[in-house]
């Protein structure tokens, strides 16, 4: 069938409609009804879209000054990072950080991007006039109460760092928690929290750490008055065996044979099996401060990641995605398969296997943009660490990029978003294309840079030239690849940050719909169809495609199974979303015999799509909606209306 642009899109629905016509006329009762082209809107509208699995996250994080920490703001210190922290049991300190408002659990509230300005105790206000309701939940988890090398506040890490101690020499108290299982209050209290995530209409982002609230780090910028030197206190993993924590093996009885944080993830892998449905991806995390496995011994082991990727691989169900950095990911595939990639050659490892282990793995980036070469050392991170193991390990920029671009999995970001070629538009399109850009925190980064930017040809279109090397982005003379960003007049007039927000991830535009006409009582419904993703990235966990008749008359739905499979839906390889690149519409074709949906009575319907999770417990939540212009949601059903059909 060929394919129509939109300029005659009306004579083509006027012509198959005559067509139609004439078929009926010719042969009414034939089994084969014709295909006609739906009266429906196929251009994208330009608006927030909350989606599954993508998009924009209110990060728990908090600003506070020196001057105005105090046992209500932040009654264990200065923290950036709010996980919440576990309890052991009824009796023990709760702490979400000062949120501004105060959100514990389902984080899905229509939120404004950060300006960078820190707000300090006034109330957040984003600052850059542009929200997005957040289709993800932030649900970071801190075991700090389970590790006798995690420190329980800023004042008691400051504690031990002026005299060695892990008792409080006046009041005795301890300054750690304490190694052990997780108690069933612990368990307990993470389902509740998920609870209301599946109560809710997101998803889960969840992470596990030992210190999720940084205080084994010194961040000494936030500490002006003290004369501190950046970097780790002490490592906060139960894993590493100091005087307060002799062993790093379990001593649970029938456990023996795994160290405590296998045993951790041991305990949660039924919480995990448990909210399958709800869970996005899983932070690995466990290791170093903020779990961001970095500075720690433990985060700076190979086999420490090769143990805690295998450990994590078994807990969680194989259908979500599991996210490290690029050295934990080197460590466990290198330890895995007898290989000696490196990050000189990172760039030649093959695309993994679909559904394969490694295939499971997609990328955090704890500075997104934030600029440096290495982006704070969140690209670069774990280089030494394989250099050591492996030998001439030389970390490059491209290099990761192409390797995180062949994964085609999630990138998750903090925001960073620094005054250079890689946080300024356009070439940060460019490089959230390669990068497959899924999910950020809209509460932290200088999104103003992209909100100063006015989305227009002229400046969209202005041909960037990176930097060759780490040398060249410091001195400012750059000659590494010149490339030029495809103008979406869609777009046009609009801010960077609004055309951000909506690329996140993966986007659907509907293109072209054709149905059968009529269906007979032992006939079958055909669908042909187009379909375009305009997004960043593509469809990673996997989801059940579904079409829904819905009766015009009355309120009766019949439903049955497609075998469509969204993640086939790829974006752009070269980023031309545009609607007249018709090279990368995808098809949407399904024909499914009318019996399929039982008992359909005659009449006239409307047929629906609805595309969520396999394991969906409700009628209508965590549903992806297209991003066309139009009345064609049906939040009721979570569906969208892609034609209509009589049954005879």
């Amino acid at each position: 069938m060929k394919k129509v642009g939109p300029m005659n899109m009306m004579e083509r629905i006027a012509m198959v409609a005559l067509a139609g016509l004439f078929c009926v006329t010719c042969a009414p009762d034939s089994k084969d009804a014709p295909l006609v082209l739906q009266e429906l809107n196929y251009t994208e509208n330009p608006i927030d879209i909350p989606n599954p699995d993508r998009g924009a996250y209110r990060g728990r994080w908090q600003n506070i000054a020196p001057h105005s920490v105090n046992e209500t703001n932040s009654p264990f210190g200065i923290t950036p990072e709010v996980d919440h922290r576990v309890p052991v049991d009824a009796n023990s300190v709760r702490y979400h950080g000062r949120q501004v408002p105060p959100v514990e659990g389902d984080d899905i509230e229509a939120t404004q991007f950060y300006n960078g300005d820190n707000q300090n105790d006034a109330p957040y206000i984003g600052g850059t006039g542009v929200s997005a309701l957040p289709a993800i939940s932030f649900m970071c988890f801190d075991l700090c109460n389970f590790s006798s090398n995690a420190f329980l506040s800023a004042k008691d890490a400051f504690g031990y760092k002026d005299d060695g101690s892990f008792v409080d020499p006046v009041s005795g108290a301890g300054r750690t928690g304490k190694t052990r299982p997780l108690t069933p209050f612990a368990l307990d209290y993470i389902r509740g929290l998920l609870q209301k995530v599946r109560t809710g209409d997101g998803v889960a982002f969840v992470k596990f750490s030992y210190d999720g609230n940084g205080f084994n780090y010194i961040e000494s910028h936030k500490y002006p008055n003290l004369d501190l030197t950046s970097g780790l206190i002490h490592g906060p993993e139960p894993t590493f065996v100091t005087e307060n924590n002799p062993s790093a093996k379990c001593t649970v009885p029938g456990h023996e044979d795994k160290n405590w944080i296998e045993y951790h993830i041991w305990q949660l892998k039924p919480i995990f099996k448990e909210f399958e449905d709800i869970i996005m991806c899983v932070k690995t995390g466990m290791l170093g401060p903020w779990g961001e496995q970095h500075s720690s011994p433990e985060a700076q082991n190979v086999d420490a990641y090769k143990t805690l990727l295998d450990a994590y691989l078994d807990a969680v169900p194989d259908s979500r995605a599991l996210l490290t950095h690029a050295g934990g990911f080197l460590a466990w595939y290198n330890e895995t398969y007898g290989t000696t990639y490196t990050f000189t050659n990172i760039d030649a490892m093959p695309v993994p296997p679909k559904d394969s282990p490694e295939a499971r793995f997609g990328f955090f980036n704890d500075s997104y943009a934030a600029g440096s070469w290495g982006d704070n050392g969140s690209l670069s991170e774990g280089n030494s660490m394989i250099d050591k193991r492996y030998g001439g390990s030389e970390y490059d920029r491209y290099r990761v990029i192409t390797w995180i671009n062949k994964q085609n999995q999630i990138v998750q970001g903090e925001g960073g978003i620094g005054d250079n070629v890689f946080g300024n538009m356009p070439g940060a399109i460019l490089e959230a294309q390669q990068l497959r850009t899924t999910a950020l925190n809209m509460r932290h980064g200088r999104y103003d840079r992209w909100n100063d930017f006015r989305y227009n040809e002229a400046n969209v279109t202005t041909p960037v030239t990176f930097p060759a090397s780490g040398e060249e982005l410091r001195e400012g003379a750059f000659t590494g690849e010149t490339k030029t960003t495809i103008f979406d007049p869609v777009y046009d007039g609009r801010t960077g940050l609004e055309y951000f927000r909506d690329r996140m991830g993966y986007r659907f535009v509907l293109r072209e719909a054709n149905a059968s006409e009529f269906v007979a009582r032992n006939g079958v419904l055909t669908f042909e169809g187009k379909i375009q993703n305009v997004g960043f990235g593509n469809v990673v966990n996997k989801k059940r495609v579904s079409v829904i008749l819905k009766a015009k008359e009355g309120s009766d739905t019949f439903t049955a199974a497609t075998n469509l499979d969204a993640r086939d839906w790829h974006t752009a390889e070269d980023g031309n979303t545009r609607a007249d690149n018709e090279a990368a519409w995808r098809d949407l074709n399904f024909a499914i015999a009318l019996a399929e949906f039982e008992e359909v009575p005659s009449g006239e319907y409307d047929i629906y799509l609805k595309i969520n999770d396999p394991k969906e417990q409700s009628a209508n939540k965590r549903c992806i909606r297209f991003a066309n212009k139009g009345n064609c949601w049906n939040a009721d059903l979570g569906a969208n209306l892609i034609g209509r059909t009589k049954v005879r």
